[in-house]
């Protein structure tokens, strides 16, 4: 058992319904009274100039399981990280993308319902970036009024002292995950597997080459042909703070009639 003073009780008001005052050691006290109602004991202290003070007994350890209790339901993390690679099938029609390079980017908030100890339910509200560099950087990716095509890049950047660096497209939606998760008994090992859904918001293609020593950008501005929205399936394998994922497409990248039909995949990790 502990009191705590008023100043420390004040602060467990509204968690606890209780307060405590500890007694003025510089007044002199006319009397004290004990109460005790089903378990829970204070005292009253009165002084001779009239005023009283309050002393409230709180059982440490029910405040502590009170307290775990309550805070572990749900917890929230305004924002964390994932960082990964994007990679779709070879042979659909597509160049072959460099993994490295190709990077998944995303910045989320996460909040996760401890339903129980074993079990847990992950959401996160955020934006992602995909973006696909493509292992032949001669390649252009070319918008054109009847779809997306590759060609090589002397089809459209009109200079003899071009060397080709780099080309990929890339496009970033807001995305909306919904991952439901069991841990081990010890609570260290972790497996989800859950959905998750995406509305692009921006896209581009760009085409970085060097000409006569100066570094050369050319964009593409556009959607690039790519869905508007996009789903899949993602599962999550974690131990301690490291989190493994991986995310599959069940709609294709690009629009019906317009694009490659295949579905884009990506993987990575995140450190809590």
């Amino acid at each position: 058992m502990k009191i705590l003073n008023l100043t420390t009780a004040l602060l467990l008001l509204f968690s606890l319904g209780a307060f405590a005052q500890s007694t003025d050691s510089t007044k002199t006290v006319s009397k004290e009274k004990q109460y005790t109602v089903m378990g829970k004991s204070w005292k009253v202290v009165v002084f001779e100039d009239g005023s009283k003070s309050y002393e409230w007994e709180i059982d440490e350890e029910d405040y502590t399981n009170y307290h775990s209790e309550k805070s572990s339901k749900f917890d929230y993390n305004f924002l964390e990280t994932e960082v990964g690679i994007n990679i779709w099938p070879e042979d659909k029609g597509a160049p072959q993308v460099k993994p490295w390079g190709s990077w998944f980017v995303s910045l989320q908030s996460a909040g996760i319902w401890k339903a129980s100890k074993n079990f847990h339910l992950r959401s996160t509200l955020g934006v992602s970036w995909y973006n696909f560099k493509f292992e032949d950087e001669n390649i252009y990716a070319l918008k054109t009024a009847d779809g997306l095509e590759f060609v090589d890049y002397t089809e459209v950047i009109d200079d003899p002292n071009a060397d080709p660096i780099k080309s990929k497209i890339s496009a970033s939606y807001a995305t909306l995950t919904v991952i439901p998760t069991v841990l081990t008994s010890n609570r260290k090992m972790r497996f989800g597997a859950g959905a998750y859904a995406g509305f692009r918001l921006g896209g581009r293609g760009k085409f970085v080459y060097e000409s006569e020593g100066e570094k050369e950008k050319d964009f593409t501005k556009s959607n690039m042909y790519v869905e508007n929205f996009r789903y899949g399936l993602r599962s999550e394998i974690g131990i301690g703070d490291v989190t493994l994922f991986f995310n599959y497409d069940l709609n294709d990248l690009f629009q019906a009639g317009l694009g490659p039909e295949l579905q884009a995949m990506s993987f990575g990790i995140r450190v809590n």
